[in-house]
């Protein structure tokens, strides 16, 4: 799975223009809608290229190899599908160069690894609210990434 992955990261790298990138992340939540919204309003007005992203958690099991390739590989295609409707949805017509990405491990290091390949000016984030003892414990997708993400982060409320 790491060497698709890779090999999917450089072929969206050869593809790339010099102009300036954003990295749209969403889940299958509605509220990835209200995300996508105001990325697109972004990426209008800076004129940018587009890549939606979703980062699969990976469980220690699948890493290990335990878990079934096609359990994986549905839940990439379910994935595909849903950033395909996002995307036109919310770039019909438009001229931005929009691409799907799909990535398997940690949330937080994946879209900071990811911003910084692709050397994205912004990431697009939701705050997806934790409870306060849960968010205390193990921190945010969305907090990581502004601590450790080398770019601007743009957060859109819930």
């Amino acid at each position: 799975m790491r060497s698709q992955e890779n090999k999917q990261t450089k072929e969206i790298m050869t593809r790339r223009s010099s102009r300036k990138k954003i990295i749209i992340t969403v889940d299958q939540s509605d509220y990835a809608e209200k995300v996508m919204r105001a990325a697109y309003d972004v990426a209008e007005n800076i004129d940018t290229d587009v890549d939606v992203l979703t980062v699969i958690e990976t469980p220690e099991l699948a890493a290990a190899g335990e878990l079934d390739a096609a359990q994986m590989e549905e839940e990439e295609n379910k994935i595909s599908k849903y950033h395909k409707k996002l995307i036109d949805t919310n770039f019909s017509g438009s001229t931005l160069l929009v691409e799907s990405v799909i990535l398997h491990g940690n949330p937080a290091k994946k879209i900071c690894e990811f911003a910084k390949k692709v050397d994205a000016s912004i990431v697009v984030i939701g705050t997806m609210g934790h409870g306060k003892i849960q968010s205390k414990l193990l921190g945010s997708v969305s907090d990581k990434v502004i601590k450790n993400c080398h770019c601007s982060v743009l957060l859109v409320r819930k």
